[in-house]
């Protein structure tokens, strides 16, 4: 079985991205480079991403020249989807699998699906139902997974330069644009947060002059531009996802992984990994997140340390890279 992965955009890092790579590498034979087909031009393919991939342009000449190897393509946005289900009303035998990342509200009537297709959440699966109008029986739940790195209970801060130990400090991980809301937490409780509390916000994207100008010379709110979430999660007390819409969320699965509590809203796909009052709290709007920001259990609480426990236990559960890889091959062995 050989597996071609299809993703448009390798330019920045970002959870999608970061899966495609990771699902390449593991469902291929490993003597061979995994094979990802992209629109993003070789020299401005990130260097988070160059090692052990053979990175080919989305071509019809090269989706032709793949399609009489007998490849399986597994498409991870929906309009490369779109295109190889038209092209495929055309050539006949092209073997596609549809990646749903995310919920989406437009472009019904001018997006195409296969019969096979993996939802990352519920949540997604519902959108396609819903709104798609996919048949339920076209579509598997499989949630993502990443590569465990042993937790021990014990807080090991590895950057210390902007430790606070009066603080309760809270990650905001994920592109700074306007879905993931960024500016609009720090414009709507700016003077309304407790001094203890403050916000770190970790990421690239469109909104990053908009954030670091919002923010301005606050203490209580902190930009620090890209970095590796592992390498910085032990400083902080809690994961915070306040997105409009999202697929799973990939950076609180980190967070449960390392036995951080989340903070959430409540869209569908992020309640089926952050339950309320077990794993961390979920927020319904922003007042309710001040709110509920100004109450948090501080880290070295009973109520603190239960909920690290149950997050790191959630993980366990249902997000492991070996769960995720198992259901993927499971599920591809269809079309041996």
């Amino acid at each position: 079985m050989k597996i071609v992965s299809i993703y448009p955009n390798f330019a920045n890092r970002g959870g999608a991205q970061d899966v495609v790579i990771q699902l390449a590498k593991a469902l291929n034979n490993e003597n061979e480079l995994p094979i990802v087909m992209t629109s993003t031009p070789k020299e401005q393919i990130s260097p988070l991403y160059s090692d052990g991939i053979k990175f080919i342009s989305f071509s019809l000449k090269n989706i032709l020249v793949l399609k009489r190897q007998n490849v399986i393509f597994i498409s991870h946005h929906r309009k490369s989807t779109s295109f190889l289900v038209l092209l495929g009303r055309i050539v006949p035998g092209i073997k596609i699998v549809h990646i749903a990342h995310n919920t989406f509200n437009n472009l019904k009537y001018f997006t195409f699906f296969p019969k096979n297709i993996i939802a990352v959440s519920q949540g997604v699966k519902s959108n396609l139902i819903e709104y798609f109008k996919i048949p339920e029986e076209n579509i598997t739940v499989i949630y993502n997974g990443i590569k465990d790195i042993k937790w021990n209970g014990v807080s090991k801060p590895t950057v210390t330069n902007y430790v606070n130990n009066d603080q309760t400090k809270i990650l905001m991980a994920g592109r700074i644009c306007p879905v993931k809301q960024q500016v609009f937490i720090v414009q709507k409780t700016r003077t309304l947060l407790h001094n203890n509390i403050c916000l770190y916000f970790v990421g690239v994207g469109e909104d990053e002059e908009k954030l670091r100008a919002e923010i301005g010379n606050s203490q209580q709110y902190v930009y620090l531009g890209y970095k590796n979430v592992r390498d910085i999660i032990d400083d902080f007390d809690y994961i915070c996802l306040f997105s409009k819409n999202e697929g799973l969320g990939l950076t609180l699965i980190e967070g449960c992984m390392f036995g951080k509590p989340l903070i959430t809203n409540n869209i569908a796909p992020v309640l089926e990994i952050n339950e309320d009052g077990n794993t961390g709290f979920v927020y319904h709007d922003i007042n309710d997140l001040i709110e509920g920001l100004n109450n948090l259990p501080v880290r070295n609480s009973s109520q603190y340390k239960t909920l690290s426990e149950n997050a790191r236990k959630r993980y366990e559960e249902l997000f492991t890279e070996e769960k995720m890889i198992q259901n993927y091959k499971a599920y591809l062995f269809r079309f041996e």
